[in-house]
């Protein structure tokens, strides 16, 4: 190969490179840049759905709020995160009443990082152990 063929070769591998990286700087996020992590709320109400998918698992919960139901999406670690701390796809089915400790997003959606679930009768499921 000559030497232009090899920079053209170069400077494409260097091209795709910085481009994966890119977009993986983008597709993650801070705790504190997309939750507000000084606010804490309880969230208490029945799991709809449950997506154990990286980059982060989501809860989906139905909560009842002055009679009227509001949809949250809870979002928590990643799945080797949560499985390294002994839980299971399997330990909130669809239906569970749960009670999560959570930070409300920024942006005024009805969505959150939760910080601790517990089960209805107080038995820990889940508990954030650091940032993510």
């Amino acid at each position: 190969m000559k030497a232009a063929g090899k920079r053209k070769a170069l400077s494409l591998v260097a091209a795709l490179t910085a481009s994966f990286a890119a977009g993986t700087a983008l597709a993650h996020h801070s705790l504190a840049g997309e939750f507000d992590t000084s606010q804490t709320f309880e969230l208490h109400g029945a799991i709809t759905k449950v997506e154990w998918t990286n980059p982060h698992i989501y809860i989906y919960v139905d909560m009842v709020d002055k009679g009227e139901t509001v949809h949250w999406q809870c979002e928590m670690g990643s799945p080797n995160q949560l499985i390294r701390q002994g839980s299971k796809k399997t330990d909130l089915p669809i239906g569970t009443v749960i009670r999560a400790q959570a930070n409300p997003a920024r942006d005024g959606s009805k969505t959150c990082s939760t910080r601790k679930i517990t089960l209805d009768d107080g038995k820990p499921v889940f508990t954030r152990t650091g940032a993510y």
